[in-house]
């Protein structure tokens, strides 16, 4: 049996950082993973802005990578922001010396940072103690920067503009994680070392680690993700594209506007293969 779980947080509450184009990217990919994978109504899971907390999404998760069948495939897409942040001991406070990588869940009424992150180990740790067998396809779909929380650019009322998909960190966040050093170490997102790596993936994420993911208002007048755009257009002209074919299709399109190179990650040898049949 087929799943797929589509995540759209474009209101993120009290943080006041919105980003309009996430509503039309959870639409569309809605509409092309239901067509593509064959889902039914039970088969696929649409959560939006207050309802996308943390706990909603492990536990959406969780039945994503449950009950899983050889040759099923399994779909997770995320647009929404993205951050670093050193994770504190929660019973000393000490800071990581390990930058992670998250998704930004919606903050609900309270909480700190940690409260509403999904980070990289963690959910590298969920997968590969799910008991995912090998003969299965699982695809994460990132539109979301993994850069995280240096950018200054936000949407003032009225205003119109490309807005970076990170999420902007309180300044004492920000030197904590510039002051231990220079080059800091960054777990990659997901783990995704073969030789670490329980269960193989596809991590299709909308730019690389340094880069934004942007949100802007695209050619046919609506907001989205640059990167969702462009790949749903490619995916509705071509729907036995390739995951590589997809990349190289779409990474020109966006580079003549903005500095963000889409990435694959994880198991090399899906690259090749057509991403949903």
């Amino acid at each position: 049996m087929n799943r797929a779980l589509v995540v759209g947080i474009g209101d993120y509450g009290r943080l006041m950082q919105p980003l309009p184009g996430c509503a039309n990217d959870r639409s569309g990919w809605s509409e092309l993973l239901r067509g593509a994978l064959g889902l039914g109504g039970g088969e696929l899971r649409v959560r939006a802005d207050a309802e996308a907390t943390k706990l909603t999404l492990l536990n959406d998760l969780a039945w994503l990578l449950d009950s899983v069948s050889p040759g099923d495939q399994r779909v997770f897409f995320f647009a929404g922001h993205g951050a670093r942040l050193r994770r504190r001991d929660p019973v000393t406070g000490i800071a990581d010396d390990v930058i992670d990588e998250t998704i930004v869940a919606h903050p609900g009424a309270s909480g700190d940072h940690e409260s509403f992150m999904l980070f990289d180990a963690d959910l590298a740790a969920m997968i590969d103690q799910s008991g995912f067998p090998q003969s299965a396809r699982l695809t994460l779909i990132l539109d979301s920067c993994h850069s995280g929380g240096m950018m200054r650019k936000i949407l003032l009322d009225g205003e119109d503009m490309p807005l970076p998909r990170c999420l902007i960190i309180p300044e004492e966040e920000v030197a904590l994680s510039r002051s231990w050093l220079a080059q800091p170490t960054v777990r990659a997102f997901g783990s995704l070392d073969r030789a670490q790596t329980q269960v193989q993936r596809v991590i299709l994420a909308a730019a690389r680690a340094e880069q934004p993911a942007w949100d802007d208002r695209m050619p046919n007048g609506l907001r989205h993700g640059v990167f969702s755009y462009h790949a749903l257009n490619a995916l509705a002209a071509q729907p036995a594209i390739s995951f590589r074919e997809l990349v190289d299709t779409v990474a020109p399109q966006i580079a003549a506007r903005f500095p963000q190179v889409p990435t694959l990650l994880g198991d090399s040898s899906r690259f090749p293969n057509r991403m949903f049949n």
